[in-house]
């Protein structure tokens, strides 16, 4: 008993077959040596002590087999649990995953832990557009190292979607390359989830698209209709009537067309920019620029019917230069001084006021009317959002022009706000970034 005992410590401590067997050997010629007679030989002189051996070498045969079987099986069983225990760990990690660079990345990162060597993938361009030509590789890795590598096709519900190489000098156990497909396939789940979104995504955007174009054109028509009218029915009348007209009545109409013609220039603009905006073909053309310049185009190019002693200018007390297209700031100031003279009231006074702080330029057009209404404020710079009054034959614009600024200060890193003063009235803030010279 105590030499099976030795067999087994044996083939635990040493975890393998040959030891167990070796020391089965031992013991039995031990056995042999100290208690078979004649006792300290290795001669057997009676026949039941033979047939003793031979069942003891047997049992201790099978004794050292069986634990180190035992042994083995719980070794394979530990593998197995970390291995479930790491493929659980990969697919949680994608549950959340979102975006193709983010997917990507995340897979790079777990087959260089698991293949401890370089890898690529590269994506259909057709599926995702604007991923790499190259593919997607860790930084710093040498594309020579994937020429005639080991290919992993990324294999999707309906297609092939990409494929993952590694260099051709790796090589990988059974248990890496199962590991290795495992993660493959649950990128793959997540890529063709990501392109269904895409793909969803794309169509709700296209739908938005049609929506705007239907909305604007719905919007427009009657806009533009009233002020063509006007023209058409003041020339109209001028020519019919000029001998008898007197000049004061004649400048009257003309203003009023040149009135009308402004408006319609100003909505025209916006309707161009609000399409380039939708179709991403908004260009700025950034050159330097000083405040004190801005402000004064602005003014310059307010339509004349306006109130001009309304207006109040607040210059900054120093030369403030902005890396802006000028064309596009000085339409939007325009743009909100535009509704400030048409929502703010009759009499109510207007202030466009320029400073510099905290190393952003600051541009606030305020005035004291009646304010903005609580009830479009927190979406007053999204498309065809507008004041509303007593009739919707009298209200005039489409409600483009904030939003359009905020497409054009977002454009050159700057931010809008729009609030009510506490007194009354509104205040719109445009940040810039800028310097002082």
């Amino acid at each position: 008993m105590v030499s099976l005992v030795g067999v087994l410590l044996s083939t635990v401590i040493t975890r393998g077959y040959f030891y167990g067997i070796l020391t089965s050997v031992l013991s039995i010629f031990s056995f042999n040596f100290f208690f078979t007679d004649p006792v300290h030989t290795f001669a057997i002189s009676d026949k039941q002590d033979i047939l003793l051996l031979l069942f003891f070498s047997i049992a201790a045969v099978i004794s050292g087999l069986m634990s180190s079987k035992f042994q083995n099986q719980t070794i394979i069983a530990r593998e197995n649990e970390q291995t479930a225990q790491l493929m659980y760990e990969i697919t949680e990690s994608f549950l959340n995953l979102t975006g193709v660079e983010n997917i990507t990345s995340h897979t790079l990162k777990y087959l260089y832990q698991i293949a401890d060597c370089p890898c690529r993938i590269l994506l259909d361009g057709n599926r995702f557009p604007g991923t790499p030509s190259s593919g997607c590789i860790p930084p710093d890795t040498d594309l020579g190292l994937f020429e005639n590598g080991i290919i992993y096709p990324i294999k999707g519900l309906t297609a092939e979607i990409g494929t993952v190489t590694f260099p051709a000098t790796a090589s990988f156990t059974a248990k890496t390359e199962k590991i290795l497909r495992s993660t493959i396939y649950q990128m793959a789940l997540v890529l063709d989830r990501e392109y269904i979104y895409l793909e969803r995504e794309q169509i709700r955007l296209d739908m938005e698209s049609e929506h705007l174009k239907s909305t604007l054109l719905r919007s427009i028509s009657h806009d533009l209709r009233t002020p063509l009218t006007e023209i058409s029915g003041a020339g109209n009348l001028i020519a019919d009537n000029i001998d008898v007209l007197t000049k004061e009545e004649i400048y009257k109409f003309i203003t009023d067309i040149n009135t009308e013609t402004e408006w319609l220039t100003m909505t025209v603009q916006n309707i161009l920019n609000m399409t380039r905006i939708s179709d991403g073909r908004l260009d700025i053309h950034e050159e330097y620029e000083s405040m004190d310049d801005l402000i004064s185009q602005t003014v310059t190019r307010l339509p004349a019917s306006y109130d001009h002693g309304r207006l109040h200018i607040q210059l900054p007390d120093k030369i403030i230069l902005l890396h802006v297209d000028g064309n596009l700031i000085v339409q939007v100031l325009l743009n909100l001084i535009d509704n400030a003279y048409k929502h703010s009231g009759t009499n109510s006074q207007i202030t466009l006021a320029g400073s510099y702080r905290d190393g952003m330029a600051h541009f606030t057009v305020s005035d004291d009317g009646c304010g903005i209404a609580p009830s479009i404020l927190p979406n007053i710079f999204e498309g065809f959002v507008t004041m509303q009054t007593t009739s919707s034959d009298n209200r005039r614009g489409v409600g483009l022009g904030l939003s359009i600024c905020k497409a054009i200060v977002q454009a050159h890193g700057g931010t809008i706000t729009a609030e009510n003063l506490p007194e009354r009235g509104a205040c719109f803030t445009i940040l810039l970034p800028g310097n002082i010279a």
